[in-house]
């Protein structure tokens, strides 16, 4: 059970963004490797307050990533479930789409879950988060259905249930 330091942390982030670049660009020439570096540190660097507050940093450990990659496979399950029912509202000839917008409040207590939280919703097709202010969020969906759903997602308990985890220790 590690906190990471500051410092350790900041380049942790730098080195986790520059991995993802590579990724998504695909090019490993040095310009393109010599450009990722130096935008993953400015990203880090300026998101330092939000990555590195000791009471937002969860502690580094196996139970803790494990905690993380369930939440993640569940989050990738929630986003090809919804991006098979955008493909659906958008090839269905009758286009049955009743946008709507919902208001919820979410146990999250740390400013790093909240966020989280908002960019998953986000990142799912078919919702968007409009809002986030304190306990409160407010979604945009597709239709009226999702934005129910929302109201209840599993994956806000999951992230409540990984804070409860870190205070416990």
């Amino acid at each position: 059970m590690r906190q990471l330091g500051e410092k350790q942390g900041f380049w942790f982030m730098a080195f986790i963004l520059w991995l993802f670049w590579i990724v998504v660009t695909n090019s490993y020439h040095y310009q393109g490797l010599l450009l990722g570096a130096v935008l993953a540190f400015l990203i880090a660097y300026f998101n330092r307050d939000l990555f590195f507050l000791r009471r937002e940093r969860p502690l580094l450990d196996g139970r803790t990533l494990l905690l993380f990659l369930r939440y993640f496979l569940h989050l990738l399950a929630a986003v090809i479930r919804a991006s098979l029912q955008v493909a659906y509202l958008a090839l269905h000839p009758a286009m049955p789409i009743s946008p709507g917008i919902v208001r919820f409040t979410h146990p999250l207590k740390k400013d790093l879950s909240k966020v989280i939280l908002a960019n998953s919703i986000t990142l799912t097709p078919g919702t968007l988060t409009v809002r986030l202010e304190g306990e409160e969020i407010i979604v945009h969906a597709l239709t009226r259905e999702n934005a129910r759903e929302v109201v209840r997602w599993p994956l806000a308990a999951e992230l409540a249930a990984i804070e409860k985890d870190q205070e416990a220790r």
